[in-house]
């Protein structure tokens, strides 16, 4: 917890020092050539539309543009792949969620949420539970006793969870299919060998495009799936990497901006790098991200508070664990 103070001071020194710059055409020179440089960074991604403000940002030279020496994305076909890379080195960021977030942080390995990239409202990054086409099934309390596709352990699940309690399902009557693979998930309900499956976006569009009945999904009541940015502590112990952060929030601003005022602009975009599927790719309705802000206390601690229920974390963490809070 010390070095979290001491990483939290920084931050809010970096942050300070970053708008007295900006107001301080006046002022003179204060030996600003002293400060580390801005390091190298390297974010893994998965092909989802989660990352496309990263992808506008590369695309646009933004990061270029900012001052940052080098910011590669790096492309992972499976969260298992990325979180290998990020405890072996290979990545210093990544793109994730508060679970993966919290199983490192359990594991030893120190991380920081640097920013919510999708979810901060419950409109954006939708995901549901859609019925076999003509399987009679029309809203989740229908499916107590019945088996879900979905994925243990993950993201997936915790939502699944939420939206079945929210329905009036009690836990004992929640049945799950396993079923790892999201596009053998959507292949299987789709073909009826599944009755139901929980699918994330744009699978879930695609599936409510062939007949696929959409039970429910996230995007009204409480919110409760974020997709996060999160950075390694032992990059940003190192000089340069609390910088390096700062100014890429900066960026990941300047690009949702880009990317809000035309999301249509980054169609293209989305097919190319986040397999947006062919038949629903003049149709899908593209996101609206936020500008970076840290996940709520309430949104850690609920997703904690079911990690601890379900024996997935090695050692407690604490919302303090993940998120900066400045002085």
């Amino acid at each position: 917890m010390r070095f979290r103070r001491v990483l939290a001071a920084l931050c809010a020194a970096v942050v300070l020092a970053a708008s007295v710059t900006a107001c301080g055409d006046q002022a003179e020179d204060t030996g600003a050539d002293d400060e580390p440089a801005l390091a190298p960074l390297v974010v893994g991604t998965l092909p989802t539309e989660d990352a496309l403000p990263l992808w506008a940002a590369e695309e646009r030279g933004m990061f270029a543009d900012a001052g940052l020496p080098g910011v590669e994305i790096v492309t992972f076909q499976s969260a298992q792949e990325r979180d290998t890379a990020f405890a072996a080195g290979e990545i210093d960021a990544f793109m994730g969620d508060i679970i993966a977030a919290a199983q490192l942080e359990s594991s030893q390995i120190s991380v920081t949420i640097a920013t919510v990239m999708l979810g901060a409202t419950p409109e954006q990054g939708r995901f549901g539970v859609v019925a076999a086409p003509e399987s009679g099934y029309n809203d989740l309390a229908a499916l107590a006793g019945v088996p879900v596709g979905t994925s243990s352990n993950t993201i997936q699940e915790y939502v699944l969870d939420g939206m079945m309690e929210q329905s009036g399902v009690a836990p004992e009557d929640i049945v799950k299919e396993e079923v790892d693979k999201v596009p053998v998930r959507f292949d299987l309900v789709m073909n009826g060998q599944l009755a139901a499956a929980a699918l994330p976006e744009p699978l879930l569009s695609l599936a409510e495009a062939q007949g696929a009945t959409v039970l429910a999904d996230d995007t009204s009541g409480e919110n409760l799936s974020q997709t996060v940015l999160v950075f390694s502590d032992a990059y940003l112990a190192d000089p340069g990497g609390i910088e390096t952060m700062t100014v890429l929030l900066e960026v990941w601003d300047q690009a949702v901006g880009l990317v809000n005022e035309d999301p249509d602009a980054w169609r293209d975009t989305l097919v190319e790098k986040a397999r947006l599927p062919e038949p629903i790719k003049d149709t899908y309705v593209i996101s609206t991200y936020p500008e970076h802000q840290t996940p709520s206390r309430e949104q850690v601690e609920q997703v904690l508070s079911w990690m601890e229920e379900k024996d997935l974390l090695r050692d407690p963490v604490t919302y303090e664990d993940l998120v900066l809070v400045t002085p």
